[in-house]
C-alpha cells in the first residue's frame, strides 16, 4: 500500500501520544510491528548514532529474531534521536510516589524488572504488543483522514516498512545499503521485493532532510526538498494535538 511523507507525518500526530514513536521507527528503521515492541533503551544507547535490533516481541513475550541478518545495526538520524529522547522524558520518566499509591490501590501487580529498559509501553507499563500497534493504527488514520489526509484506508502498519524501502530505492541508495537497512539476508530479496518502486517521494512533506531521518549521507541527485534541514521547515497546521494518552491502550 502505497504511503507518503504527508501520510506518515499525519499518522505518527494522531496515533496514541506514547505510541508515536514507532511510527518513526516502523517509517525509519523499517521495522515490522512486531519490532518496535522489543527495542530496549541499551538498543538505542549502547553504540553511539547506531540502533542495535536485538529482539522482537510477539504477543507481549520476547522472540528471537527470524535471522542473523536481522540483527544488522541501523543507522540512527537526529530526527529519531531527539524523538527518541522526548519519548523517554514523557512515558518512561520513574513513577511518582503518588503513581505508584494509585497503582496500589488498584492492586496492580509491581512492575517486573525485566521491562524497565522497554522503551514502549502501555499506560499500564507493560511491553506493548504488536496487535495494539496495528489497533491503533486504524483509528490513527482515520483522525488523520478527518483533517483531509487520504491516507489509504487499506494501508496497515507493516506498510510503514514498505514506505521505508520505497523512500531508499526511490533516493538512489546503492542496493546493498538498502538491503542492510532492511536486514534481508539475501540481495535478490531486496531486489525481488522493491526493486520495482520507482515512486516520487513527496520531500516537501517530510519531516527533516533525508540524512536527519536516515542517518546516512543523501544520495547525489535528490531533489533540493529532501535536503532542507528540520529547522528551516515550516510544518502548516502542526500545533498542539489533543493528548490522547488514556485512549485506547491495552
Amino acid at each position: 500500500m502505497r504511503l507518503t511523507w504527508e501520510h506518515v507525518v499525519a499518522l505518527a500526530d494522531e496515533i496514541v501520544p506514547r505510541y508515536r514513536l514507532t511510527i518513526w521507527y516502523g517509517s525509519l528503521q523499517a521495522c515490522a510491528p512486531w519490532k518496535p515492541p522489543g527495542c530496549a533503551a541499551p538498543d538505542m544507547e549502547t553504540v553511539p548514532g547506531k540502533q542495535l535490533v536485538e529482539e522482537q516481541r510477539q504477543r507481549g513475550n520476547a522472540v528471537p529474531l527470524k535471522t542473523e541478518a536481522s540483527r544488522a545495526p541501523l543507522a540512527v538520524g537526529s530526527f529519531l534521536r531527539d524523538d527518541y529522547t522526548a519519548h523517554l522524558a514523557r512515558w518512561r520518566a520513574p513513577l511518582s510516589s503518588a503513581a505508584l499509591r494509585k497503582r496500589e490501590r488498584r492492586v496492580l501487580p509491581p512492575i517486573p524488572e525485566e521491562y524497565s529498559d522497554v522503551v514502549t509501553v502501555t499506560r499500564f507499563w507493560t511491553p506493548v504488543r504488536e496487535s495494539t500497534l496495528c489497533r491503533e493504527f486504524d483509528p490513527a488514520k482515520d483522525r488523520a483522514r478527518a483533517r483531509g489526509i487520504k491516507a489509504p484506508k487499506d494501508a496497515t502498519f507493516q506498510d510503514l516498512r514498505h514506505f521505508a524501502d520505497a523512500v531508499l530505492v526511490a533516493s538512489g541508495l546503492e542496493p546493498r545499503k538498502v538491503q542492510a537497512r532492511m536486514r534481508h539476508a539475501r540481495l535478490a530479496e531486496t531486489l525481488d521485493t522493491y526493486g520495482y518502486l520507482v515512486w516520487q517521494v513527496d520531500w516537501e512533506d517530510a519531516p527533516a532532510s533525508f540524512e536527519e531521518l536516515y542517518g546516512i549521507p543523501a544520495p547525489a541527485g535528490l531533489p533540493q526538498a529532501a535536503l532542507v534541514p528540520r529547522a528551516e521547515r515550516a510544518r502548516p497546521g502542526a500545533g498542539a494535538r489533543p493528548d490522547r494518552s488514556g485512549r485506547g491502550e491495552a
